[in-house]
């Protein structure tokens, strides 16, 4: 590991702070997740222009409202606890609420929060205003064609508020210490069938994105190139390059496009006995079904590689899921092109995730075969 994202993390090291990881938005800048010397978990940003750093610091803190206490590591690095962010004005307001806990935080793109409502849990998503129209017609729409979803309780420009879903996470499910091979080849099959019924539902009147197999390369080759650019590619059995222009010649035009998650793994899930719920599905897109079934599989893939879950449990959920979606010849055999693609993506990823990273190199070089 050389380069921009060494300097990130010895410079974090040096004031006992600990990387958690990085979310690269160009060469010049990352979104951050890092732990604190006090062991608290806090988003910030890494800027490559020192003097672009100390603008933000300095206009996130002067935000009305704000309490100052934006920290800088460095002159690169801002770190911004308690949901601080500049423009995201109604997320420090809401995480500081008595009984509230901020769940995820994306600074100057999103965040939400867990908090309680006339009695019951609820979770408040803030994005930047005008861009939570989409997103209520969204879940609208999917809610409407039986698929289990967060119910929307209340919105306005910059919030969307929601009832919380019953259950536990698919990837609590695969580290229960209870956990074998038949509950979750029962739990990975509901979680089929459920796909196979988001994948049902007519696109919602708002126009989609789409989402083919060429924007899922360009996607992965973006990565790839921010990985290479920070320094932070990890070193790989083959040219992980050359491997995404096989990926990409595996891949044949899609016969059945439909509404795609874009987003699908084990952390989306949860499942309350076979009933199975979806959340966070503000990346919906038109395009192959596929590219739902290879994130979710080769996620349940990388599980196994990180400790998670074994490999035989994680495959009897894997089994289970395409028993429960039932993948026509044709996504039959276009899976191993994307799930390919879905490797290198993940490869690219967690470079950005010092403690995860030799796991998604593990998927890459041993990978599995899906049937």
């Amino acid at each position: 590991m050389t380069g921009a994202f060494a300097q990130l993390v010895d410079d974090l090291g040096s004031a006992g702070h600990r990387l958690e990881r990085a979310m690269p938005r160009a060469v010049d800048h990352a979104l951050l997740m890092v732990r604190t010397d006090s062991g608290a978990s806090v988003a910030g940003q890494w800027f490559a222009d020192r003097d672009r750093a100390a603008h933000v610091a300095s206009a996130t803190v002067l935000r009305p409202g704000a309490t100052p206490h934006v920290h800088r590591v460095g002159d690169r690095v801002i770190l911004q606890p308690g949901g601080t962010d500049r423009r995201l004005p109604a997320l420090q307001a809401l995480a500081s609420a008595p009984g509230a806990h901020l769940v995820a935080h994306r600074p100057e793109r999103r965040g939400v929060v867990r908090h309680e409502a006339d009695g019951h849990t609820v979770f408040t998503k803030v994005v930047r205003p005008g861009r939570t129209a989409g997103l209520v017609d969204t879940l609208a729409a999917v809610t409407a064609a039986g698929v289990r979803a967060p119910r929307v309780l209340g919105s306005d420009q910059t919030t969307v508020t929601t009832a919380a879903l019953p259950g536990h996470t698919l990837h609590d499910a695969l580290a229960a210490p209870d956990a074998d091979a038949a509950s979750l080849t029962r739990v990975g099959h509901a979680v089929g069938v459920v796909l196979r019924r988001l994948h049902e539902v007519p696109a919602p009147p708002r126009e989609a994105a789409r989402h083919d197999g060429a924007a899922e390369i360009a996607v992965t080759r973006r990565w790839l190139g921010l990985a290479r650019a920070y320094g932070a590619l990890p070193r790989s059995a083959a040219d992980p390059f050359a491997m995404l222009a096989r990926a990409e010649g595996a891949l044949v035009p899609c016969t059945r496009p439909v509404l795609l998650h874009r987003d699908l793994h084990d952390k989306q899930l949860l499942t309350a006995g076979d009933d199975v719920g979806m959340l966070d599905l503000d990346l919906l897109a038109v395009g192959d079904p596929a590219v739902d079934l290879a994130n979710l599989l080769v996620h349940l893939e990388l599980r196994a590689k990180q400790g998670l879950t074994s490999r035989s449990l994680a495959y009897a959920c894997a089994d289970g899921v395409l028993r429960g979606y039932r993948p026509t010849a044709v996504e039959r055999t276009t899976l191993p092109g994307y799930a390919l693609a879905t490797r290198l993506r993940l490869l690219a990823l967690y470079a950005f995730r010092p403690e995860s990273t030799d796991a998604a190199t593990s998927v890459l070089d041993d990978p599995w075969e899906f049937s």
